[in-house]
């Protein structure tokens, strides 16, 4: 099951995973850290794993509360993993006014990927939006970060974005959901989408 949280002022949409694992996908910024928290305690007490669609200060900034509360390691793309524990450019942290704080244990998706296929989660490497920007297919949903949105696209003029990429990512994603039969895009901000989201994204690419 996939429940649809958080989306207040710039953050991030964020998505919790529940199944033999729970997995919350985004995080979003300490700003509404008490508020998805409490959100997350509706459906579960534990946290397995924090993923990071990608290292953006709206999608990552409060990766270390969750990471306090929860004790649960944050995974990312392994292009972005220096960018995270670091506060690089990459994060656009400086763009929010903010320094971000990064958690304290961070692993690459790739060290964790077999279990995650383990419970049906499958992880696409998306770059465009930022190098190292992945996607999660799970059941018949998708979950795009700031690759693709309902009615548009990210952004792909921030550090490492790359509009040739975004629209081989986006291609690519399309060429997936309809193999595998998706029905619903949860995007990292906006409403979720469907299938149209790539007919949607031409308009843009």
């Amino acid at each position: 099951m996939i429940y649809k949280l958080n989306g207040r002022g710039y953050d991030s949409n964020s998505y919790l995973i529940v199944d033999k694992k729970v997995i919350l996908v985004d995080p979003g910024t300490p700003g509404t850290f008490e508020h998805l928290k409490k959100d997350v305690l509706k459906y579960t007490d534990k946290i397995d794993y924090i993923i990071n669609t990608h290292c953006h200060f709206d999608h990552v900034g409060s990766d270390y509360l969750f990471q306090e509360e929860f004790n649960a390691p944050v995974l990312i793309h392994e292009s972005e993993l220096q960018d995270l524990a670091q506060n690089s450019d990459v994060t656009v942290s400086r763009l929010f006014g903010v320094n971000l704080t990064p958690p304290k244990d961070i692993f690459t998706i790739g060290e964790v990927e077999s279990e995650l296929k383990e419970i049906g989660i499958e992880i696409i490497h998306t770059p465009g939006h930022t190098a190292g920007g992945i996607s999660i297919l799970y059941k018949d949903s998708l979950i795009t970060g700031d690759t693709l949105f309902a009615y548009g696209v990210g952004r792909s003029d921030l550090p490492t974005g790359n509009l040739i990429n975004l629209r081989e990512s986006i291609n690519l994603l399309e060429k997936i959901a309809y193999k595998k039969g998706v029905l619903k895009i949860y995007s990292g901000h906006g409403e979720a989408g469907d299938l149209s989201a790539f007919s949607n994204a031409m308009l843009f690419i």
